[in-house]
C-alpha cells in the first residue's frame, strides 16, 4: 500500500502549505545567515570556515536524522511512522537512492558543491553584499527550466513578478563596493547556473520513483547531498590547510561552535522546507518566494547588533542606503504578492460512464489537475485545476479529461472556483 494512503488528513490547504514552506525557508535562511556571520568572525579564512562548517553540519545532520528515525507507535504494521513523518510524510527512515534517483542526487550534490566552492572563491575577492544580490539571476535560469519542463511559455505576470523580486533584492542589498567584469560574469554565469542546476536535479530526485514505486524523502536527500558537499568543500580547503594549517580552527573552534551548530540545524530545516516546496510548485516561484529572506534579515541583524555591534553595522547614518533598502523591500513584497495571485483556478464536473472502471491515477497525471473529489447528483467527480492562463491550457485540460474512456461528459466552471 502506498504511503499516501496512510497520511493523516491535513487541515492546511495545499496552496497554504506551499507558501508556508517557501516563505518559511526564506525566513530560516535569514536567521542562519546572521549566525554564519557570527561564526565567520572567529574563523576568517573563507575556505577553512566553509570546510569547518560543513563538517560540523554533517555531524549535526546525521545526529538529527537518527533522532527523526525513532519509530512512533502505529496501529498499521505495514507503515513505519517515525518522528520525521511530521517534517516529511514520505520519511520512514534513511533511504539510500538507487537508479535514476541516485544519478539525480549525485548531480544535485555536485552542482551544489560547485556553487558553494565558487561562492567562497568570490568571497575572497568581493563582499558578500555584492555577490548575493546578483546571484538572484538564478531566477531567470529557473524560469527557463520551468518553461522547458512544462512545455509552456511563462505568462507576462510571472516574468514581471520575478523580475521585480530580483531587482528588489539587488536594490535592497546594494553597497558602495564595485564588481569588475570578471566578477559579474562569474556570478551571472557559473555561480547562478550551478545554483539553478542544483535546484533542477534536486526536484528531479524528489519526484522520481524507484523500482519499488517509492519517492525519496527530503530528509534523506539532504543528508546524501550534504555528504557530497562536505567532501567537495574539504577538498577546496586543502590549499588553505597547506598554507596556514589548522591553527585558526584550533584557536577559535570553541567560541564559533554554538553559532555554527545552530546555523547548520537551521540550514537542514530550511532546506527541507525548500525542497518540499519544490515538489508542490514551480522552481522559479519557490525561489522567488524564498527571496523574502532579504527583507527579514534586516530586523534580525539589527537585533543581533545589540550584542555584536562589531559584526552587524546598523548603517543608521547612510540615508541613501536606507532609502534603497526600503525601496527594494517594497519591490520584493509587491512581486511576491503578485506572483501568489498569478494562477487561475477552476472546477470541472465530470460524469462517469455506467459500469466503467475509474482510473484516478491516470486522471491525476494530467498536467494542471490539483485534486479530485467524488460527488452525488448529475455529475460524479469534481476536478480542481490550477493553471497559468485561461486560454489554450484550460481547453487542453478539458479535452484530455474528455478523452478518458470512462468519462461520459465534462462541464467547466472557472468562475465558481475564483469566487467560492
Amino acid at each position: 500500500m502506498s504511503i499516501a494512503a496512510h497520511r493523516e488528513f491535513s487541515k492546511i490547504r495545499r496552496k497554504s502549505t506551499f507558501y508556508l514552506l517557501a516563505l518559511g525557508s526564506g525566513l530560516i535562511t535569514s536567521l542562519w545567515v546572521v549566525l554564519d556571520a557570527i561564526g565567520n568572525s572567529f574563523i576568517t579564512d573563507p575556505y577553512l570556515f566553509g570546510a569547518y562548517e560543513m563538517v560540523v553540519g554533517l555531524i549535526v545532520s546525521i545526529i538529527l536524522i537518527l533522532i527523526l528515525s525513532i519509530p512512533l507507535p502505529n496501529k498499521d504494521k505495514e507503515f513505519k511512522k517515525t518522528l520525521g513523518y511530521y517534517f516529511d510524510p514520505n520519511f520512514q527512515g534513511i533511504m539510500f537512492p538507487k537508479g535514476k534517483v541516485l544519478l539525480y542526487t549525485l548531480l544535485a550534490g555536485l552542482f551544489a558543491t560547485g556553487n558553494t566552492i565558487l561562492y567562497f572563491v568570490l568571497l575572497e575577492k568581493y563582499d558578500a553584499s555584492l555577490i548575493m544580490p546578483f546571484s538572484q539571476f538564478v531566477l531567470v535560469y529557473l524560469l527557463i527550466a520551468d518553461s522547458i519542463s512544462e512545455r509552456e511559455k511563462p505568462v507576462a505576470i510571472e516574468i514581471q513578478s520575478i523580475t521585480m523580486i530580483a531587482v528588489g533584492v539587488m536594490i535592497s542589498t546594494i553597497s558602495g563596493g564595485k564588481l569588475d567584469a570578471i566578477g559579474i560574469l562569474l556570478i551571472f554565469g557559473p555561480f547562478a547556473l550551478f545554483s539553478a542546476l542544483y535546484t533542477v536535479f534536486q526536484k528531479k530526485a524528489l519526484v522520481t520513483k524507484n523500482d519499488k514505486g517509492r519517492k525519496i524523502d527530503t530528509l534523506s536527500l539532504r543528508i546524501w547531498t550534504l555528504f557530497i558537499m562536505t567532501a567537495g568543500q574539504v577538498i577546496a580547503s586543502l590549499p588553505s590547510i597547506y598554507r596556514v594549517g589548522f591553527n585558526e580552527i584550533k584557536e577559535n573552534w570553541r567560541p564559533s561552535l554554538v553559532p555554527v551548530i545552530c546555523s547548520m540545524l537551521l540550514v537542514y530545516l530550511g532546506v527541507i522546507a525548500y525542497t518540499r516546496a519544490l515538489t508542490m510548485g514551480k522552481m522559479s516561484i519557490v525561489r522567488a518566494l524564498n527571496s523574502i529572506s532579504v527583507i527579514s534579515t534586516y530586523p534580525l541583524a539589527a537585533i543581533f547588533a545589540i550584542w555584536f555591534p562589531a559584526i552587524f553595522s546598523s548603517g543608521g547614518n547612510d540615508i541613501v542606503g536606507i532609502i534603497l533598502k526600503i525601496s527594494g523591500s517594497i519591490l520584493i513584497l509587491i512581486g511576491v504578492v503578485t506572483l501568489s495571485m498569478s494562477e487561475t483556478r477552476g472546477l470541472i464536473f465530470a460524469k462517469i460512464k455506467i459500469g466503467e472502471k475509474i482510473d484516478l491515477e491516470k486522471l491525476s497525471q494530467i498536467r494542471g489537475i490539483e485534486s479530485v473529489a467524488y460527488t452525488s447528483g448529475v455529475y460524479d467527480l469534481i476536478i480542481s485545476i490550477r493553471l497559468r492562463n485561461i486560454g489554450k491550457a484550460y481547453n487542453l485540460i478539458r479535452k484530455s479529461i474528455a478523452k478518458l474512456p470512462w468519462i461520459e461528459s465534462v462541464v467547466t466552471l472557472p468562475v465558481i472556483r475564483e469566487y467560492k
